[in-house]
């Protein structure tokens, strides 16, 4: 889970351009929360081209560190916290987006536990100890599938404390998904919103199937016979989301893995390669 966590925010920042933020006047950031403690000259000489490639460069070597499990106690601390003032510098700018803030929890999570005894270029170098307790290893796992299994059900939760059953009416669906195609922070690539008014009838029932999977997907932490259908529900809930209101949430996706049980996957692979 650390090569998967750290390396999908490794590859989000390969892929991100910062000398183009870095473009952007100063004078129009408004630091939010904690980012208010920090020094104006810091955001005055960070927010140039060159600065901004620069704290590029230093996150691009702490999460491949990190991933990697090199360093492992220092590097996924300092990926967490690099991260996390990167998340707040987007939202200083007015940016919102929730997409990453799961990850962000698991960073913050990996960065205090054992995470590089294993699978690791620390246990290889014999930097690494095995713990004989398992809970050291478990706990960690487990408190990451109830995180993501709270960012469904309270989701759930807050469309029903704002709208209360109002919110399973026909036009909920449409509404949604047609606002946000046409909002001035994403591309018009899809266009099956705008036929959504056409199907009123059983706009209903999506939305009280999707409330439904929110507020059962904590079974996922428990079951593993419901764990796999709730997963496979995500996977197509995201991909609706993405073609009907232009929403993807990559990050989350990812951080499905945490379900995976690695030590069997493990376990299999080994099988497989003894028999050939």
């Amino acid at each position: 889970m650390r090569a998967c966590v750290h390396g999908v925010f490794l590859v989000s920042v390969l892929l991100t351009s910062f000398s183009n933020l870095g473009r952007l006047p100063v004078t129009i950031l408004r630091p939010t929360g904690a980012m208010q403690l920090i020094p104006w000259e810091v955001y005055e000489l960070l927010l140039t081209p060159g600065g901004m490639f620069a704290f590029q460069c230093v996150m691009v070597v702490s999460l491949a560190a990190s991933a990697a499990g090199y360093l492992t106690p220092y590097t996924t601390k300092s990926s967490a916290l690099l991260v996390l003032f990167y998340q707040g510098l987007l939202r200083s700018f007015g940016h919102f987006n929730h997409d990453e803030m799961l990850g962000v929890y698991y960073l913050v999570v990996l960065a205090f536990t054992p995470c590089g005894d294993g699978f690791s270029i620390d246990s290889l170098k014999g930097r690494a100890r095995r713990r004989a307790d398992g809970f050291a290893y478990g706990y960690p796992i487990l408190l990451m599938r109830v995180l993501l299994a709270w960012v469904y059900f309270s989701s759930a939760l807050i469309k029903l404390r704002v709208r209360g059953l109002d919110y399973l009416s026909a036009d909920t669906l449409p509404v949604l998904a047609i606002v946000n195609s046409l909002d001035n922070l994403h591309e018009t690539q899809f266009r099956l919103a705008f036929r959504l008014p056409e199907f009123l009838s059983l706009t209903p029932m999506a939305v009280g199937l999707v409330l439904a999977w929110e507020l059962l997907f904590p079974l996922a932490v428990w079951s593993r016979r419901a764990r796999w259908w709730l997963l496979g529900a995500g996977v197509l809930f995201h991909l609706s989301t993405l073609v009907l209101m232009n929403i993807f949430f990559p990050h989350q996706l990812a951080m499905y893995l945490v379900f995976v049980d690695w030590p069997a996957f493990v376990r299999r692979l080994k099988g497989r390669r003894s028999h050939l």
